[in-house]
């Protein structure tokens, strides 16, 4: 594995370095605003206790601005990092005519491909589950009272090593089709955009929604996932969110200024994912991610196997 590291490092030694500068630096700021936030709340209860102590949202005014800026960088990194790695893996031995010598030299092309993916998923493994990490640090810092949940779920934790390694195999996999690094490139940006959006999309329909308290809606803080909004009647029914705010907004309307009994109102209804229900979500998630990184491996390893070296 040594001697795969070395040749991984001579082939891809910028890409390599980028990946790794970005995700330590990123890292290192996320372990930096943590370590700040928790030595505030390190003062709690002694006289120099700050705002921070007493409140939901306690660094929203004096950290907010850096750790969403922190966060939003560290959404791109898995789709940046996978490309940047993944598409030249194959489509630079193609496109500089080196695949007719190294694919021959190696054995058999399913070797060779093990040997060039090996290293570099070793390597994608450490950086970016250091940096989520660290982000999932800065995370709970932010919201040192209450349960996370499903509060920036894409950008910490599993998920962040999930999707890197997702956008990684599919790199390989475009690269080895098109055998061109930057079509592969422009092509794995759609394929990206499309994996976050069916990411986004599926993260609801893991498990069923059921009915939140309103402890978990979402206008009490960070940590359950609404899915819907209706409203309740009187008589128990429940009907959708623009019909029950008609009747509210109506009832209202009629008498204003004259203050109605709630009970006589329809009032809402908040459905989606409990907190609680995190570590099932991220269980199934993950699996699921996991099955595919292999089925898109599969397909990079038949791709390769059948393509001519140029």
């Amino acid at each position: 594995m040594t001697t795969q590291l070395r040749l991984a490092w001579r082939l891809q030694r910028w890409e390599i370095a980028f990946v790794a500068l970005a995700c330590l630096a990123l890292s290192g700021v996320a372990a930096w605003l943590a370590i700040d936030m928790r030595s505030v709340l390190a003062t709690c209860g002694t006289a120099a206790a700050a705002h921070a102590c007493d409140v939901i949202y306690a660094f929203q005014d004096s950290h907010g601005t850096a750790v969403q800026l922190t966060q939003m960088a560290i959404t791109f990194v898995p789709y940046v990092a996978g490309l940047i790695l993944g598409v030249p893996v194959v489509a630079h031995e193609v496109e500089h005519r080196t695949a007719l010598i190294a694919w021959p030299l190696a054995g058999s092309r399913l070797r060779w491909l093990t040997w060039r993916l090996a290293p570099l998923f070793l390597v994608t493994l450490v950086l970016i589950s250091v940096l989520a990490v660290a982000a999932d640090q800065m995370s709970h810092a932010y919201f040192p009272h209450s349960d996370l949940g499903f509060d920036g779920y894409e950008y910490r934790g599993l998920p962040l090593v999930m999707r890197t390694l997702l956008i990684l195999v599919s790199g390989v996999a475009i690269g080895a089709l098109l055998g061109r690094t930057l079509p592969a490139l422009l092509v794995g940006i759609g394929v990206s955009v499309a994996v976050a959006v069916a990411l986004s999309l599926a993260l609801p329909h893991w498990v069923p929604a059921t009915e939140l308290p309103i402890a978990e809606s979402f206008m009490s803080g960070p940590g359950s996932l609404p899915t819907d909004l209706k409203y309740r009647t009187p008589d128990g029914r429940l009907i959708d969110a623009e019909e029950g705010s008609r009747i509210v907004e109506a009832a209202y309307g009629a008498n204003p200024g004259q203050e109605r009994d709630p009970s006589t109102l329809p009032h809402e209804v908040f459905y989606g994912i409990a907190a609680s229900r995190y570590p099932e979500v991220l269980v199934r998630e993950t699996a699921a991610i996991g099955l595919v990184v292999v089925a898109i491996g599969a397909l990079a390893a038949a791709i390769v196997g059948r393509r001519r070296p140029e």
